[in-house]
């Protein structure tokens, strides 16, 4: 495999004013930093990007941490490669970082949406409307276009593109030789461990809450059985008008069925609401990867501390900061989702095992009056169905541990790559002068 390409990394403030790009940028437009500093975030993509992405991306981060999209740079180059790229809020700018997509993203619908969006805009700029409307435009149409893919906005569609395999070897980094930057460098590089280990304990995560979620659906997929069996029973004992016995034993059997169905439609939400919480936070693991490789990859291509590095790297580990503390809540409510789990497990096996006494008693009576034997249905297996429920709460107990791991040590890695700017020499002689004739450092 070839190694991967740089990233594109640019910050803007917050009205979409680009503040910054790295050579990568400058390599793919075709445009240096004097030109493009300053100007619209749209003048970096390429005419096919309608104007509505960058109105919904730039709506997603007034409200939130981090966003992202599929995109295309202004190029010369053929065929234009598509980017996925994500940003982070740091609050005082955005910071975006673009990769190449792989090779099976975008997902197929999206490019003819994206087409489809800037014909409308084009359309409403014709009729006399102005940028910024047309662009909130495009956005309700790009909205409305994403909702029929059950994508809202670009999470589903981000969650889909971070996951899968880039197919080139990690980008080599070499580590500066600037005495100003090596603080940096190594809080830098302990954060990345960190957020790798993070990133392998979730990837068991995902496996472990795709067997659940199939164990969760065989389960419930038995309980419509026991209902039609549990009606049957009871017409049975109903017209059994001679003993009162047969009818007391059905509405047991009934309440049985009922209360397993409750106990086991519980346990499925949770577990889809297990899902989407590990989904949610190896989204959020893949952004600040992207983020913190993005600041070693600044560092790295640096000889010394310039301008152009202290424009970058700042905010995106600005953008570092940002993410710790919904990671810290993220990785708190995986592991709270998962013991409640182990415990919805627990208590749904108990129900299965009291129905499948309840059912064993009425066999017992069946057989006594001579009723009909097929009142119980042969697919049912109460006994595999408690067995699988003991499974789901070890491997809930099991997950909890998992996520447990490294919980919080990527917050006080971020806020130590933040200490390490602040106290970084050549960063405060950078501070105290932002604009260095030569972009030479102080010792």
């Amino acid at each position: 495999m070839e190694p991967a390409a740089p990233l594109a990394i640019f910050a803007t403030d917050l009205t979409g004013s680009i503040l910054g790009v790295n050579h990568q940028v400058e390599q793919i437009t075709g445009q240096g930093e004097a030109h493009l500093v300053g100007g619209p975030l749209e003048a970096l993509f390429d005419s096919s990007v309608p104007l509505g992405v960058i109105k919904l991306t730039q709506t997603e981060l007034a409200t939130g941490a981090f966003t992202g999209t599929y995109l295309k740079f202004a190029s010369q180059t053929e065929p234009n490669p598509w980017y996925l790229a994500v940003a982070a809020n740091t609050g005082e700018a955005r910071v975006w970082v673009a990769g190449q997509a792989a090779p099976n993203c975008p997902p197929a619908q999206l490019p003819s949406l994206f087409n489809a969006a800037r014909t409308a805009e084009q359309g409403a700029i014709a009729n006399g409307v102005s940028l910024e409307s047309a662009a909130g435009h495009g956005a309700r149409f790009l909205a409305n276009g994403l909702g029929a893919l059950d994508s809202p906005v670009y999470q589903s569609l981000l969650l889909t593109g971070l996951n899968e395999p880039p197919g080139t070897e990690p980008l080599p980094l070499t580590e500066p030789t600037d005495a100003a930057l090596a603080s940096v460098w190594s809080s830098a590089t302990g954060a990345l461990e960190r957020i790798e280990r993070q990133q392998a304990a979730h990837a068991k995560l995902r496996d472990i809450a795709r067997l659940l979620v199939q164990a969760a659906s065989d389960l419930i997929y038995q309980i419509e059985p026991m209902d039609e069996a549990a009606t049957q029973i009871m017409e049975a004992a109903q017209a059994l008008a001679g003993s009162a016995t047969p009818l007391t034993a059905a509405h047991r059997v009934g309440a049985a069925v009922e209360q397993t169905g409750i106990r086991l439609r519980a346990l499925q939400l949770g577990v889809d609401r297990s899902r989407e919480l590990i989904a949610n936070q190896c989204l959020l693991l893949d952004v600040a990867n992207r983020l913190c490789t993005a600041v070693l990859q600044t560092l790295s291509a640096s000889d010394r501390l310039g301008q152009r590095d202290l424009g970058l790297v700042v905010p995106l580990a600005g953008g570092l900061h940002t993410l710790a503390p919904p990671l810290a809540m993220g990785t708190a409510r995986v592991t709270a989702n998962l013991s409640r789990l182990s415990r919805e497990a627990t208590e749904a096996a108990g129900q299965v095992r009291m129905l499948d006494t309840t059912l064993t008693s009425w066999e017992l009576l069946a057989g006594r009056f001579d009723l009909p034997a097929a009142l119980i249905p042969d697919d049912l297996d109460a006994t595999g169905a408690a067995l699988k429920l003991d499974g789901m709460r070890d491997l809930a107990r099991g997950a909890v541990q998992q996520a447990g791991a490294d919980a919080g040590a990527y917050s006080a890695a971020a806020a130590g790559v933040t200490r390490a700017l602040r106290y970084a020499p050549g960063f405060s002689f950078a501070l105290r002068d932002p604009a260095p004739s030569n972009g030479a450092t102080t010792a």
